[in-house]
């Protein structure tokens, strides 16, 4: 992850509308589910650590968090988030079958070709069983944007091919949904053609700050989105995908 995207993240994350919007589709996908009671947690790939801290408010889930940026790590700790430390999804520092939850947001796109299974693999690992693991990633390779290059995003899934994985790493499915739907059609307009037209050079979708009118009537798209997740409802195209797994008892 770029440093400064790191930064731009920890400052926008509370208000701007895509965090705000995905905490609550996320939240709404995982209530439809019923997810057990969980104790220990681990953000694999945690960013700051406003994830890691909702899942605690959410669950009362001892979380810890991960990730491989320095910087980020940082900022879990000015967040409050105190179990934090540098390590790799793809090598753990937990013993096997010592977590209840593993949650895994927008990380699995940015491993190099291949080492997602790998990764996927270590979350089995460390799972309990009856544990979950809760993946979310970037969809659809049309909607790759500058933005997706310039936080150095490898790749963007397919309901099918993640579903494929998990299996292969003997994990139970049992939710999954696209999300981001309503305002895909202004993403795949903007990466297409507008970023195309203008030449855009790669750059940080969450760096500017929008008029409230606008970042407002974007978190709606998402909050009606989380209101039909949380009646049963599941999107088939969208700009990201949603994963609930479990290991079997």
């Amino acid at each position: 992850m770029n440093p400064e995207e790191l930064h731009n993240i920890y400052r926008a994350e509370e208000e701007f509308w895509w965090y705000q919007g995905m905490r609550a589709i996320t939240g709404a996908f995982l209530e439809r589910a019923q997810p057990p009671s969980f104790t220990r947690g681990l953000d694999a790939g945690c960013g700051t650590g406003r994830n890691a801290l909702e899942f605690t408010s959410r669950y009362g889930v001892r979380m810890t968090g991960v990730d491989v940026a320095l910087g980020g790590v940082r900022y879990c700790r000015q967040r409050g988030l105190e179990r934090s430390a540098v390590a790799s999804a793809m090598e753990l520092p937990f013993a096997a079958e010592s977590l209840d939850l593993v949650t895994t947001l927008d990380v699995l796109s940015h491993l190099p070709p291949g080492e997602d299974q790998r990764a996927l693999r270590e979350f089995y690992r460390v799972l309990r069983p009856g544990g979950w693991v809760v993946a979310r990633v970037p969809a659809f390779r049309a909607l790759r944007s500058r933005h997706s290059q310039y936080i150095a995003e490898q790749h963007r899934y397919r309901a099918g091919e993640m579903l494929r994985k998990l299996a292969a790493a003997r994990f139970e499915i049992l939710r999954w949904s696209y999300a981001n739907t309503f305002l895909s059609p202004v993403a795949l307009l903007k990466s297409r053609v507008w970023e195309a037209i203008r030449r855009e050079e790669p750059h940080s979708g969450v760096a500017d700050v929008l008029p409230g009118w606008l970042n407002r009537s974007l978190l709606a798209a998402l909050q009606l989105e989380a209101a039909l997740l949380r009646r049963g409802v599941r999107f088939w195209f969208g700009q990201s995908l949603l994963v609930a797994a479990r290991k079997a008892d």
